[in-house]
């Protein structure tokens, strides 16, 4: 039952972070659940259980809610002003900010972005904006960092510069920096991961080592985790026990372990303050401290009910961890290496010790792989099968070998020798890993919630099959359940007969995917930014495809290589299986653009370019191109869109690029435009784009924009005047989130990530 209610504190913390339900009902309800159930656990009742498990669940609900009563909304302006603060957490770029004055604002918790040499226990003085933290792009499938930081309690942002710096007396950080020193003076082999290994610090590890560790399926060994901190305690814990086993009483009582166990949680602790004491490095102290007190109050047999403790506990502390997937990986690939070697260790009955040693680590490895396995496509969006492998080998030769020889390297005098070794066991490991570099599956669908609770299931089911309920629920409910969802899931694919657009928020930009019958796929456009590097390629789009099911886009369309449009296509092109891409009439010399062009003739992929005249027809669905024709100049790239009209059944679609007054006046004037349905707003809604004439000709029953933050006048005051005195239901992605916009020939349905509207004719 513990196990149960644990499961359901985690369900109600999950579905108030996602909802947001009133608090005082929720607490009100909880009074009475406790009791009842305090009533009837004196009556022996059975109906106790259900009240206990719902109370629970109401417990993680108002837990996550807590958060957000004790953090209200405050008054703030647009006025600059003087922000003082003590910094409470700290990384490379982002640093978190508790602020004490002004003293209105005393006691919030603020992000401050710089890569300025400032620490935890500093105090700050920054001249800038106070902001609310609000999510940058609202779709789903995606878990926004603002979004999780929000939950933490963190709501607001300071956007400014450092006028400055007290410096706290912070002894862990300066002996830190003394290790980190250590370190860089060795002259060791791969500094950048023995610092990872040792004090958590990842900033020197290279971009080509994180992806070939990624690759491989032991990026885990990188960051410090349950993994580390166990290897560490059972370090000491073994260390311990020799020492009590000296006393025959406490060895013949079977003291030894108990007080083993217990010396060795200092241990724990002071390996995580070495290591920066990071959210991660606490959770996973907090398991093995839970795991050993089990230990010496002799509960080390209920191995599970342990791994529940250590949850709970978690959550409650931080009960936005759920959302992490350092969190999910590690409870799930525990919870099945507990249940895997229970079930099948015994099963291994050899005599030669080191072969079942191999094969009883072959067993842990591959279910702690099964567990993980749909968290980790689920994050990670690839998997490589034989990750397995890798981890027999990388985990002794980097966690048992060089981990602890890098630790008593930075803590022993003259350690510069045993750095050195360790540098050369990491770069022996990093050979092999270079050499076995395969069997890399990227990109992969995501599984959603009811899949990955399908496959756990199963799984289970499999692991549990001698059990007769079991065999009878695998047989009668999970099979046929599965055929059918699989079923249903091709259909939806395949033989779905409505034509669906897409139009996803990526800021200040603009993406459009085109889901036509047959399973047709299209992608118009990538987004992008003009300033920084942030790929929403990478970032935006791929969860959204592949939490679509879609690996294979018919065809890439580039609208025209404006930076907003073109910056996330090169990542969809290199990745994803594109079986034509599409450019306007003109071939440009910008970077983002030949690169694309490049992946495009490395790969093998057609390039067409279409322009006013041609006609398309897709599976029920005709694409008629209105812009460029053969006079339009390259001098103004908007102006340069391909506009495309879209008829399915009786429904029409004006899709416009960033096409200007100009141009719309172009296309009224040669009759190529008439009434349209659903009409994508030209040019992120510009005063210059939307004129009367144009709204007046097409008169859609639903206008979609694109629109972000970023470039100021877009979108532009009258533009949108003009849509209000027209009566125009105007949608934004920059207030809607994603909106999904479906016909079936007939009718029009509107749904969006904020809100929904159906049936709009």
């Amino acid at each position: 039952m513990f196990i149960a209610s644990v499961i359901a504190f985690i369900l109600g913390i999950y579905i108030e972070a996602l909802y947001a339900f009133p608090l005082k009902p929720a607490a009100i309800l909880l009074a009475i659940l406790i009791f009842s159930a305090g009533a009837l656990l004196r009556k022996k009742h059975q109906a106790a259980v259900p009240c206990i498990v719902i109370a629970f669940m109401l417990i993680g609900a108002l837990r996550i809610g807590i958060v957000g009563f004790y953090h209200p909304p405050v008054d703030i302006g647009d006025d600059e002003a003087i922000y003082e603060g003590l910094v409470v957490e700290a990384s490379p770029d982002i640093k978190i900010v508790r602020v004490s004055k002004p003293s209105a604002l005393a006691r919030i918790r603020a992000v401050y972005r710089t890569r300025e040499d400032i620490g935890i226990n500093d105090r700050v003085r920054i001249f800038g904006r106070l902001k609310e933290l609000t999510p940058a792009y609202n779709n789903p499938h995606i878990t926004s960092w603002k979004w999780l930081k929000r939950l933490e309690g963190t709501s607001y942002e300071i956007r400014g510069v450092t006028t400055s710096v007290t410096k706290g007396d912070n002894y862990i950080e300066a002996w830190r920096d003394r290790l980190r020193e250590k370190i860089d003076n060795s002259r060791s082999k791969y500094t950048g991961i023995i610092k990872a290994l040792t004090i958590g610090d990842t900033t020197g590890v290279g971009e080509p080592v994180k992806t070939l560790f990624l690759r491989t399926g032991t990026s885990h060994i990188l960051a410090i985790s349950g993994a580390h901190i166990g290897i560490v305690t059972a370090f000491f814990f073994f260390l311990a026990r020799i020492f009590f086993r000296i006393s025959p009483v406490l060895r013949y009582r079977g003291d030894d372990i108990r007080f083993a166990a217990l010396l060795s949680i200092p241990f724990a602790f002071l390996f995580m303050v070495t290591a920066g004491s990071g959210i991660p490095t606490i959770r996973a102290v907090i398991m093995i401290t839970v795991y050993m007190l089990s230990l010496y109050f002799e509960r080390g047999r209920s191995i599970l009910n342990t791994v529940a403790l250590s949850a709970l506990i978690i959550l409650l502390i931080y009960p936005h961890s759920i959302f992490m997937p350092t969190f999910q990986l590690t409870f799930v690939s525990v919870s099945f290496i507990i249940l895997f070697t229970v079930k099948l260790y015994p099963k291994i009955i050899l005599e030669n010790r080191v072969i079942k040693w191999l094969l009883s680590s072959i067993l842990i490895t591959l279910s702690a792989m099964i567990g993980a396995l749909p968290v980790v496509i689920y994050h990670f969006y690839g998997v490589n099968p034989l990750s397995f492998i890798h981890n027999l080998i990388s985990v002794p030769l980097m966690c048992m070998l060089a981990l602890p020889l890098s630790l008593a390297g930075i803590l022993l005098p003259f350690g510069e020798y045993l750095l050195r070794l360790s540098g050369e066991l990491i770069n022996f490991n990093t050979g092999i890993l270079q050499h076995l570099d395969f069997g890399y599956i990227y990109p992969v669908v995501r599984p959603n919630l009811f899949e990955t609770i399908l496959y756990f299931t199963l799984i289970l089911s499999l692991l549990f099959i001698r059990k007769r309920y079991v065999k009878t629920a695998l047989i009668c409910l999970l099979l046929p359940l599965t055929v059918i969802y699989s079923m249903f899931a091709y259909d939806q694919r395949f033989l779905n007969r409505h034509l669906c657009f897409n139009v996803i928020d990526v800021g200040l930009g603009e993406s459009i995917l085109i889901e036509a019958p047959g399973g047709m796929r299209m992608l118009i456009d990538g987004g992008g930014s003009y300033k920084d590097e942030y790929d929403t390629g990478r970032s935006v789009l791929t969860p959204i495809l592949l939490a679509r099911k879609i690996r294979t886009i018919d065809y890439v369309i580039n609208t025209h290589p404006h930076g907003d449009h073109v910056g996330g296509l090169f990542y969809i092109m290199k990745n994803f299986i594109v079986r034509h891409f599409v450019i306007g009439k003109y071939f440009v010399n910008e970077e983002k653009f030949l690169d694309i062009m490049n992946v495009a003739r490395t790969k093998g992929i057609p390039v067409g370019r279409w322009e006013a005249g041609d006609h398309f027809a897709f599976n029920g669905m005709d694409v008629d191109v209105l812009n460029p024709d053969r006079a339009t100049t390259i001098e103004n790239p908007n102006n340069a869109s391909i506009v495309l009209r879209v008829l399915y059944g009786k429904t029409s679609f004006l899709l416009t690029g960033d096409i200007e007054s100009e141009v719309e006046q172009k296309l009224i004037l040669s009759g190529l435009v008439s009434k349209t349905d659903v009409l994508k707003v030209p040019h992120h809604g510009s005063k210059y784009s939307s004129s009367d004439y144009f709204l007046h000709a097409v008169k859609p029953d639903l206008a979609l924009m694109s629109v972000g933050r970023g470039i100021k006048g877009l979108p532009g005051e009258e533009a949108l005047e003009r849509y209000k005195r027209l009566s125009i239901p105007l949608l934004r992605t920059d207030k809607n989130g994603l909106i999904r916009v479906c016909s079936d020939g007939e009718k029009i349905y509107c749904h969006t990530t904020v809100d929904s509207i159906k049936g709009s004719r």
